[in-house]
């Protein structure tokens, strides 16, 4: 096979007539890293980062080369992105960003919490007459923001701590050297990364003008960390791929288990909390352990997507938003919501569209309520996801 490229095809309305859309040629002068980097910046929604994990959107952009990174952008979960642009007119340049991004990760690794919040407050003072800080950035950009902030910088810090980032490698023209990328990947095996290959082009609706400009983004590659220190490369235009095995030092020790979370719970919710996570765990959900608490996450529309996560001191619900950015069927999602409504405290967290609750505010039943709704809706989604249906 032969992938050709073809341009899009602007149509204003059913009888006029039609025009391909001009491409902005990699020669332009207006096609600069500079000005690829500011475009990201401003619109981080052309970067099809979900495509690795929904934990990474929405895209907040909080930094430009801090710690020398081109872009950098972190999701309410507290999640972080790491963008290097690269256009392709230097032969050299698809053998040494791999590297790059890698060598960015790796010092990011060597950060706090607290150090890259005082970058970012210095940066955003220098954008925008305003230091504001990570948290900050994140609540001026999701107006509709609910999130704990000790949990947030806790999520932040344990990223940083284990290398858990989204690897963005964004350029004009991709050209993936798997064969290179294994040797590349072994000298970070310690890093819980997923990296992508992000091709974006470029159109003039207008010739001679610079905007309005067409973005059609194309995720060419993707890394995903299969186990803790084991990648694999996999080029998804059916290249050969190529599997990278080596086993980095074990951080287990950074995250909470099971015996631990349970035992940081209040007593009374303890033995809930335990039947529960057992029966997951045994169904084959995927329990993604952090620095404190642990996200429930199911294979949803090709996606791991987080339906339920939980904290030593609180834990959350599905809100409506939250049904909608996951595409949640409308009628699975409305028998979640008519059980917890059967509480009124926590009938009362949906209604204000909450997203978490302390254990305190809530009763043991009101616990129980939860866990119980949570379990239905995984199971039904997983049902729903199965290939036989």
């Amino acid at each position: 096979l032969i992938m050709i490229d073809i341009n899009p095809y602007l149509v204003s309305d059913a009888t006029a007539s039609g025009r391909a859309l001009t491409p902005i040629p990699v020669k332009d002068r207006a096609f600069q890293e500079e000005w690829l980097q500011e475009l990201l910046f401003k619109h981080p929604s052309i970067l099809p980062v979900d495509h690795i994990d929904e934990a990474y959107v929405p895209l907040v952009p909080i930094g430009r080369e801090i710690a020398s990174i081109d872009n950098l952008f972190v999701s309410p979960s507290g999640f972080i992105t790491v963008v290097e642009t690269k256009l392709w007119r230097n032969p050299e340049a698809h053998r040494t960003v791999v590297a790059q991004v890698l060598e960015y990760a790796n010092v990011l690794t060597t950060w706090t919490y607290d150090r890259l919040d005082q970058a970012v407050s210095s940066y955003m003072g220098k954008r925008i007459g305003e230091p504001l800080n990570i948290f900050g950035a994140v609540k001026r950009a999701v107006r509709s923001l609910d999130v704990n902030e000790i949990e947030f910088q806790a999520t932040v810090q344990e990223s940083l701590t284990n290398g858990r980032f989204a690897l963005l490698i964004v350029g004009d023209r991709i050209f993936p050297e798997a064969t290179q990328l294994a040797g590349i990947i072994q000298s970070a095996p310690h890093l819980q990364f997923s990296m992508g290959f992000v091709e974006l082009r470029c159109y003039r609706l207008d010739k001679g003008t610079n905007w309005p400009l067409v973005v059609v983004p194309n995720f060419v590659a993707k890394t995903k960390e299969i186990t803790r220190a084991v990648v694999r490369v996999i080029y998804e235009e059916k290249k050969p791929d190529v599997q990278v095995d080596t086993i980095g030092d074990d951080k287990s020790t950074l995250k909470t288990n099971f015996p631990v979370f349970v035992a940081s719970l209040p007593s009374n919710i303890r033995d809930s909390f335990r039947g529960y996570l057992e029966r997951w765990m045994k169904a084959g959900y995927t329990i993604y352990w952090g620095k404190v608490g642990f996200s429930l996450r199911i294979g949803w529309k090709g996606k791991l997507t987080t339906i339920f996560d939980a904290y030593p001191y609180t834990a959350s619900i599905v809100s409506e938003r939250r049904a909608r950015q996951c595409d949640l069927p409308e009628e699975t999602y409305n028998k979640y919501k008519d059980e917890l409504m059967k509480s009124p405290m926590l009938g009362s967290l949906m209604a204000a569209g909450r997203v978490y609750e302390n254990y305190d505010g809530m009763t043991e039943d009101d616990v129980v309520l939860l866990l119980n709704a949570t379990d239905k809706l995984v199971n039904e989604l997983y049902r729903m996801n199965s290939p036989d249906n």
